[in-house]
């Protein structure tokens, strides 16, 4: 039987961590055409949308910290199972 492989992700915290690898991506984006920028306005706006970028990150990686313990917790419940 032939499997059909894909480069979806299969669980909450395969999604979990491509959304920060995206985000760190348009962070890193924004960040180097910040100082690109010759326009201080310019350069202030990319800056911004770097910080939302970087606020992005933080918050998907409280959920990977909550799914992890979470899942130390279901662990210890089911005995490993």
């Amino acid at each position: 039987m032939k499997t059909n492989r894909t480069s979806e992700p299969s669980t909450m915290m395969d999604v979990l961590m491509e959304a920060i690898k995206r985000e760190q991506e348009s962070y890193d984006y924004y960040y180097r055409a910040a100082l690109q920028a010759t326009k201080p306005a310019t350069r202030k706006i990319l800056l911004t949308l770097a910080e939302w970028e970087k606020g992005h990150i933080d918050e998907l990686t409280n959920h990977v910290m909550e799914l992890k313990a979470q899942m130390e917790i279901d662990r210890a419940i089911t005995g490993g199972l």
